[in-house]
């Protein structure tokens, strides 16, 4: 009698002696393998292959008489070659009846196959039948895509490495991350959770949306899902207990545009967009969702148009000069009682939509500000700076004098200006008109910018102050500085800027450098 087996193995062993390849059999079939082929180191070392193991695969050879394209494996079996930590193979050999083989095929455990292996395991598992893994059996395929061009070592050798690749642990790494990852595509498990009251309910809803940090929950019950199928043992089953949701991260982003007029072409900012995803688990006037920007919160109910919004420019709040204007604007017209401001949403993959916002009988209290913030777009337009600057309402605060005085001082021609100065030698000054060249500055945010003016004028000496002053509405801006706050500039650097403008004028003008 024909033993299909042996004569099964006998070939394939042929082939891999003619290859080069070391075919280690198994001692007893109960493995779920035939043969461990071991590869030949690559003949050529360089310094980012020397590391690399060789190439080491499991096999299990099938030798049959006929052609049907598919044979019934163990599932014990094919649970050991999917989760072998090694490249795997079937090598089908049909002997058609006669001697010599007729047929070659070499089918890879890939993905695919690894997936439905354990969603099958699984799914006996997880049923109430008998798991003997040993006594079923799933059937394995091969089509002409898995044919063997030759019957021959080199022709297999070709094959298992266009399957395998060069490099043994990349190949192991990305079967590990298969078998770990596959299954959960559509998540881990399923919680279910009881809570008490709509309070609960409410609040559940905004531990979703990050805006609070947790909720009372009466009863709770996770049990690990994989493929869809349950499992039959909760991984958690527990009473009286609360429910966090820590990192809870945005469904998408986008923007946000605020309008005083349906038609104007208004200010818009970055945001959020947080859905809760208990909405479609709970009645639809509890429904919520938040949008989140750098300075502004808007917390709004779908499908009964209600919204609460809240602004903050406190520590930690960092904005684009223009933006930050845009956002004292915004704020400032939110405060006019019975104005209606028009909001329009625009978040990837969602649909555009809108609403009105109107607040009634609320103060505006930071005037100030945004009349330092008008100064300073001014200054940066002057200066020719469209974007980049960045500060803190503090900054704003704490610079508003400053900011605006430096505005006012490049956006007029007949400022009235002052200044004062003394000099240990009043004999080398005369009292007759001069040039007093001086250097001011104002910080902005993260930038400080400078400007070296002239101021024509009298000098009068006080005898009472022992100083030189000058009053003059005649005042000349020669040259601009920009600069980062955190860059050190050197008091040798700004004198070299002096000799050219006092150049400028000394032929007509006693020139005077105010420190």
């Amino acid at each position: 009698m024909r033993d299909l087996g042996r004569m099964g193995e006998s070939v394939f062993q042929m082939w891999c002696a003619g290859a080069g390849l070391t075919a280690n059999p198994s001692d007893v079939d109960k493995t779920g393998w035939d043969y461990f082929v071991e590869f030949p180191f690559l003949s050529s070392l360089s310094p980012e292959s020397i590391h690399k193991s060789p190439i080491e695969c499991k096999i299990q050879v099938k030798a049959t008489d006929d052609r049907k394209g598919k044979i019934s494996v163990t599932l014990s079996n094919l649970r050991r070659l999917i989760t072998a930590q090694m490249p795997s193979f079937f090598v089908f050999i049909e002997f058609d009846g006669k001697s010599d083989a007729q047929n070659g095929y070499v089918v890879h455990v890939d993905n695919d196959m690894i997936s439905n292996v354990l969603k099958r395991l699984h799914s006996i598992e997880q049923s109430d039948k008998e798991n003997r893994f040993n006594h079923r059996t799933m059937t394995i395929h091969y089509n002409e895509s898995h044919r063997l061009g030759k019957l021959d070592g080199a022709t297999l050798k070709e094959l298992l490495l266009s399957h395998i690749g060069n490099d043994m642990a990349k190949y192991v790494e990305a079967k590990n991350l298969h078998l770990k990852s596959t299954g959960y595509e559509n998540g881990f498990g399923t919680i279910n959770f009881v809570t008490g009251g709509k309070e609960n309910i409410l609040k559940l809803i905004d531990v979703s949306l990050g805006l609070e940090k947790f909720a009372e929950i009466k009863s709770f019950r996770g049990v690990n899902t994989r493929f869809g199928i349950k499992c039959k043992t909760p991984f958690i089953d527990a009473i009286d207990g609360k429910i966090e949701m820590p990192g809870v991260e945005p469904t998408t982003s986008g923007k946000i545009i605020f309008k005083s007029g349906k038609f104007d072409k208004g200010c818009s900012f970055s945001a959020k967009l947080y859905i809760s995803q208990f909405n479609q688990m709970v009645p639809a006037e509890y429904a919520k969702a938040r949008i989140e920007g750098e300075f502004f919160n808007i917390i709004f109910h779908p499908f009964t148009g209600e919204a609460e919004h809240s602004f903050s420019f406190g520590e930690g709040v960092y904005l684009e000069i223009h933006e930050f204007r845009h956002a004292l604007i915004l704020l400032r017209d939110l405060c006019t009682p019975n104005k209606i401001i028009y909001s329009e949403f625009d978040f990837n993959n969602f649909p555009k939509f809108s609403f009105n916002i109107e607040f009634h009988e609320n103060k505006f209290q930071f005037a100030d500000q945004l009349n330092a913030l008008n100064s300073a777009c001014n200054i940066l337009s002057y200066f020719g700076v469209t974007e980049g600057v960045y500060a803190s309402l503090n900054e704003i605060s704490y610079y508003a004098d400053e900011i605006n005085q430096f505005s006012d001082v490049i956006n007029s021609n007949e400022i009235l200006c002052r200044a004062e100065f003394s000099a240990e030698d009043k004999t080398s000054i005369q009292e007759k008109e001069a040039a007093c060249i001086s250097l001011t500055s104002v910080q902005i945010g993260d930038h400080v910018f400078g400007i070296f003016v002239v101021i024509l004028g009298d000098l009068i000496y006080s005898e009472e102050d022992k100083k030189f002053s000058i009053h003059s509405n005649t005042l000349s801006i020669e040259k601009k500085l920009i600069a980062k706050k955190t860059s050190i500039i050197s008091k040798n650097d700004l004198l070299d800027e002096i000799p050219e403008i006092a150049k400028k004028y000394s032929d007509k003008y006693q020139v005077i450098v105010l420190d």
